[in-house]
C-alpha cells in the first residue's frame, strides 16, 4: 500500500514538472516495479522503486534529477530524490527510479490518514532539472492540495 501512495506522490511531482514545461500532458502511470526496502529504522527508513510510465506527448525530454520534501496533513512524509538521467521518449514507455527517505516518527499518522478515507492535504516542495538536447533548466516543484488518498490507493 505504501508503494501505491509513493507512486501517486511521484506522479504528482512529475505532473507538476511537465505542466511547467508548457502544453505537455501528464504521463500515465502503468505500474510499480522493483520495490525494495533499504534501511529500516525507528527514525527513518529508505525505500526504492521504479515507476513505469507512458509518455503520451509527441516531444522527447530528458529528466536529469529531482529532489524535494513531502508533507501529509502538515506531518513530514519524507525526502525524495531522482538522481538518474532519464530519457523520456515521445509516445513511449519509460521508468523513473525513485529513492525516498521516510520520516518514521509520523508514519502511523500518515498511514492512518490514508486508510481513513478522509481528504488530506498533500504538500510537495522541491526542484527538478530537465530539458531538451543540451539545455537543462531548474524547475521548482510546488504542489499543495486536498486528496482523498483512499480513492487514489485503490
Amino acid at each position: 500500500m505504501r508503494t501505491r501512495f509513493f507512486a501517486i506522490f511521484i506522479s504528482l511531482v512529475l505532473g507538476i514538472f511537465l505542466s511547467s514545461c508548457g502544453s505537455l500532458k501528464e504521463p500515465e502511470l502503468l505500474g510499480i516495479e522493483n520495490v525494495r526496502t533499504g534501511r529500516v529504522g525507528l527514525i527513518e527508513s529508505s525505500l526504492t522503486l521504479n515507476l513505469h510510465y507512458f509518455n503520451p506527448n509527441n516531444k522527447r525530454l530528458k529528466f536529469q534529477k529531482g529532489e524535494g520534501d513531502a508533507w501529509l496533513d502538515g506531518n513530514p512524509l519524507g525526502h525524495f530524490t531522482i538522481d538518474s538521467l532519464i530519457h523520456i521518449p515521445a509516445r513511449a514507455e519509460f521508468s523513473l527510479p525513485v529513492k525516498m527517505i521516510m520520516d518514521m516518527r509520523y508514519f502511523m499518522e500518515n498511514m492512518s490518514a490514508a486508510l481513513s478515507g478522509k481528504e488530506v492535504t498533500l504538500k510537495v516542495d522541491g526542484m527538478a532539472r530537465a530539458g531538451k538536447g543540451i539545455v537543462f533548466i531548474n524547475y521548482p516543484l510546488h504542489y499543495e492540495g486536498k486528496q482523498k488518498l483512499s480513492d487514489l490507493l485503490k
